[in-house]
Formats: C-alpha cells, sequence, structure tokens
C-alpha cells in the first residue's frame, strides 16, 4: 500500500486506479493554483474576514 492508497483508506474513500492516476496527472495544477492563493504580496497584510463590530448607541427616542 503506497502513501495515497493509505490516505484514502484513512478517509474511507475508495478510488480505482484509473481514478488514483487521474488526480496523480492534475494534481500539479491544483497545486499551481492553490500556490498562486497565497502569491498575491499585497494581501499579505490584509484582513480575510469580515468584522461586525456591535456598538451601542443611544438615539433620541431613547430617552
Amino acid at each position: 500500500m503506497n502513501d495515497i492508497d493509505a490516505l484514502l483508506a484513512a478517509a474511507g474513500l475508495p478510488a480505482s486506479a484509473a481514478e488514483i492516476a487521474g488526480l496523480a496527472m492534475t494534481y500539479p495544477a491544483y497545486r499551481a493554483a492553490v500556490d498562486a492563493l497565497y502569491a498575491v504580496p499585497a494581501a499579505r497584510y490584509a484582513d480575510p474576514a469580515t468584522r461586525f463590530h456591535a456598538v451601542a448607541r443611544l438615539a433620541e427616542w431613547d430617552r
């Protein structure tokens, strides 16, 4: 059993030899695409999440 078979078995994902060969062939393209997500210098310090800051305000009708 190779590493790929072991990982798929541990995840409970059955795969035929043809499916594993297809995954192995397309892996370099997927790996490059994922690496490109992190290669944007301007996004290095960007905040990736939208934040909600709850602030209490007094309205005129509250008084």
